[in-house]
């Protein structure tokens, strides 16, 4: 599992499935290599069309070990007057609900699998919420069932609004100019004309006759007599429109992308342009009052206007959250959400924010377990986490590296090796408590690691680079790989047989502990990402747009697979001759009981790229990936489970003394350098 799949993800696949409408919400670059672009996840409103992504039922037999409550994008979080009750929703069916506040969350089961994208409470137990293919859904006793209301509309709905006595008028708007509007409290649910088919995105309403929307291509409308007719204009010009709050009857904001901040004395028939002095997008807006309003940005800011949206000041938080949804209960109480599942609350007006959802939300690039309890994590920035139960309990040590570690390999609970981004190599002793840097010699981005045993053990990375160390990974030396394509992972069989896979369908074999390396001819395009053996002659391959190779013969020739998903798979795990895991792109799973002749996929909770995936059998399966996600199987999968031992022979016999002992850190991180973490006072509770 490497950094440069975690780059690589998203690219090319999730735009043509979401079609060339979501290209707006991605922004690339080419690596060096110029093979590459990265969806850096410039995370705005129009990240909304990743509805269009499957998704899965929730009941699906995997649980959230990091981050916590969960890791998926929440796009909506509103609050009851009582500051209390609250609910924050988001991709594949998430719907969170607290009681006391938003420091503890728990998760609804609901009618839906696919993204909800908006949520609005009446009251402590009435609750709307809307989502992808015309899913209204409502509940009116506090989320212990929600029923599904029919609108006649198959379109995907983004935001949700109610107003005027007993909150009976309501508005939904979604794809292609979708207006609704009910006058019963959702019960019922008539379409109006909106005279445009850009996607509207966001609704606010003064009363039941006023009410604007805003949404792509620069649409602004606004209605004066309850939706009858509308008025457009465009007051951020071609620029999507991320959002409108009403300070008065006539009196309305507006912002979106570009740092657009426009206000309107004239019910939306003029603006005038407010210089924020910032071209970020703006996500998300929201006020409390005539006067006081709160709106975020794509550089991770809460800016702040105590005069109406005149004039705005910025906050910058710590680690540049994409935040985008803001709801305040008052001047002083406030709640966000976002990427990764990050929920943040303010209690002093918006000068500060706390997090309420807990672990680390950096990109996992690979897993390793010694057993089921005793584990490893490796990912962005140089992090390294470890786990004593299984995962239940991730904690992070000190790595003494910020660069991206993309590799782990551990030979026993003691003994372990990380690879990553510009030669990094590190190793430890002590399971991982502390750890030490090995000299590669080389800049080159490394992407795999194996050890034969303690002392001798192979890297591979960028443009064909392969290491060798036989001083127990405190010094390697370079050989001649023959290729200059990226070389992803790497596995060996014995001392002196091994495979390494990579870009372009490229396998390398050795059978002199890598003084020469044989190419492979597969007639392959795609890229190689992963290879698993569960013993010297059966492993797999897994790669770009769905590839599963698989070997009999210990790497020598490859059967190609027939797969059941077409997007990437970056993580393979071998259990046994016949059974073998995969994970990778919009978080597919699958997995093969019969020597690969068939894979069925696994449903799953979450539809983050997963970087890396170990099974142990039963229910010991983890996959992990980007935003921080680890998850955990809570039952085994589905299809019929063999008795193979849990450690494959060729990791066996290379265990130390088998002795598993858990691990404190040596050096204690004080400052994660995320969010600082909310504390309730006695009277959040």
């Amino acid at each position: 599992m490497t950094a440069k799949k975690a780059k690589e993800r998203n690219v090319g696949t999730e735009i043509a499935k979401t079609g060339d409408r979501q290209a707006e919400a991605y922004g690339t670059s080419d690596r060096t290599s110029g093979r590459q672009a990265e969806a850096r996840r410039t995370i705005t409103l129009v990240l909304w069309f990743f509805l269009l992504v499957p998704a899965t039922f929730a009941q699906s037999g995997w649980y959230w070990q990091n981050p916590e409550p969960q890791g998926n994008p929440l796009y909506s979080v509103h609050f009851a007057s009582n500051k209390q009750t609250g609910y924050a929703v988001g991709s594949d069916g998430t719907v969170l609900r607290t009681d006391n506040g938003g420091f503890e969350w728990s998760r609804q089961m609901i009618p839906s699998a696919g993204t909800i994208s908006d949520v609005f409470l009446k009251d402590e137990k009435t609750a709307i919420a809307v989502g992808v293919r015309g899913t209204v859904l409502v509940t009116d006793n506090g989320g212990k069932d929600w029923k599904r209301i029919e609108t006649g509309s198959k379109d995907h709905f983004y935001n949700i609004v109610f107003t005027g006595e007993g909150m009976k008028t309501g508005w939904i708007v979604g794809t292609y100019g979708t207006v609704l509007k009910t006058l019963d409290g959702a019960r019922t649910w008539a379409k109006l004309d909106s005279g445009t088919e850009s996607h509207l995105l966001k609704a606010a309403a003064f009363d039941k006759d006023h009410a604007a929307v805003s949404g792509e291509k620069g649409v602004l409308l606004v209605t004066s007599d309850g939706g009858t007719t509308w008025k457009i204009s465009r007051p951020c010009g071609e620029s999507l429109v991320s959002g409108a709050a009403f300070t008065g009857k006539n009196s309305i904001v507006a912002a979106g992308y570009g740092g657009c901040v426009a206000v309107s004395t004239d019910g939306g028939a003029t603006w005038n342009r407010i210089e924020i002095f910032s071209r970020s997008d703006i996500l998300a807006l929201r006020f409390v009052d005539p006067k006081k309003g709160f709106m975020s940005d794509s550089a991770g800011r809460v800016w702040m206007t105590g005069d109406g949206g005149t004039t705005w000041l910025p906050f910058s938080l710590r680690t540049d959250p994409k935040l985008l949804s803001l709801c305040f209960a008052d001047e002083f109480t406030g709640w966000a959400v976002g990427e990764d599942g990050l929920i943040i609350r303010t209690d002093d007006g918006g000068f500060s924010w706390q997090r309420l959802s807990h672990g680390g939300r950096d990109d996992v690039n690979d897993l390793a377990f010694f057993d089921e309890d005793i584990g490893w994590a490796v990912g962005a920035g140089g992090r390294v986490w470890l786990t004593n139960d299984g995962g239940r309990f991730w904690f992070r040590v000190y790595s003494g590296t910020g660069a991206n570690l993309n590799d782990i390999d551990a030979i026993d609970s003691s003994i372990a090796f990380i690879v990553g981004d510009g030669g990094t190599i590190l190793r430890t002793n002590n399971g991982g408590a502390g750890w030490g840097p090995g000299i590669s010699g080389v800049t080159e981005d490394l992407f795999g690691v194996f050890f034969v045993n303690e002392k001798t053990g192979f890297a591979v990375g960028a443009r064909g680079t392969i290491l060798r160390t036989d001083l127990n990974g405190a010094y390697w030396e370079k050989q001649a790989s023959g290729t200059s394509n990226w070389l992803e992972d790497v596995v060996f069989l014995d001392a002196n047989r091994g495979v390494v896979v990579g870009d372009r369908g490229t396998i390398l074999t050795t059978e002199n502990g890598g003084q020469t390396w044989k190419k492979i001819e597969t007639n392959l395009r795609e890229n190689l990402y992963a290879v698993s053996f569960y013993d010297e002659q059966t492993g797999y391959a897994v790669g770009a747009r769905g590839v599963i190779l698989k070997t009999s013969d210990g790497g020598s020739t490859w059967q190609d697979l027939e797969s059941p998903v077409s997007s990437n798979l970056y993580s393979v795990y071998a259990r046994s001759r016949d059974e073998a895991v995969a994970a990778g792109e919009f978080g597919a799973v699958i997995r093969t009981a019969d020597g690969g002749r068939t894979w069925l996929n696994q449903p799953n909770i979450t539809s983050n790229s997963l970087q890396s995936v170990v099974y142990l059998g039963g229910t010991d399966l983890w996959v992990a990936g980007r935003g921080g996600a680890i998850l955990k199987r809570n039952r085994p999968l589905s299809g019929v489970e063999t008795s193979s031992p849990k450690l494959p022979p060729i990791l066996r016999s290379r265990s130390g003394d088998g002795k598993a002992k858990k691990r404190t850190p040596l050096l204690t991180i004080t400052d994660d350098g995320d969010i600082p973490i909310a504390t309730p006072t006695p009277d959040d509770n």
